[in-house]
């Protein structure tokens, strides 16, 4: 949903720094430097100062954007580990859209992704002319 977000804004984003653990800052998003070091002192990284990371938000974009984010994070890490936990499978539309996404940031590599099983191919062809142009609409109208 970012990407596609993202793309109808006209705007981009070098998703290759989401999976770079040097990386300190995301191209095409506003704040990433902040946001990427409190997210580093919340997941414990080695040498990040929470402090100093929640200091640097809260200057950057204000105290209620701290919290969303630090409610952000948390959210986030509780889905990934329930989801990895039973093992809830990608369902067919999402694995279509996100195909080129998931192989760019190597998600297919995890684990977990074996409890996607692959979409047919006529699914997957049917998904890609009707419902990522649905999804998109979707997405277009509720920015507005």
């Amino acid at each position: 949903m970012l990407r596609e977000s993202v793309e109808l804004t006209g705007g981009s984003i070098d998703f290759d720094g989401l999976t770079d653990p040097s990386c300190t800052e995301i191209r095409g998003v506003p704040n990433s430097r902040e946001l990427l070091q409190f997210t580093n002192a919340c997941m414990g990284v080695e040498g990040a100062d929470p402090e100093a990371a929640r200091q640097a938000l809260v200057d950057s974009m204000g105290a209620a954007a701290m919290v969303d984010t630090a409610g952000v994070i948390s959210n986030f890490q509780r889905m990934v580990r329930i989801a990895d936990a039973i093992g809830i499978p990608t369902d067919g539309p999402m694995q279509v859209m996100s195909e080129d996404l998931r192989e760019q940031l190597g998600i297919n590599r995890y684990v977990s992704a074996a409890n996607s099983s692959p979409t047919p191919f006529f699914k997957r062809l049917m998904l890609k002319l009707i419902g990522v142009r649905m999804f998109r609409k979707m997405i277009r109208e509720a920015s507005i």
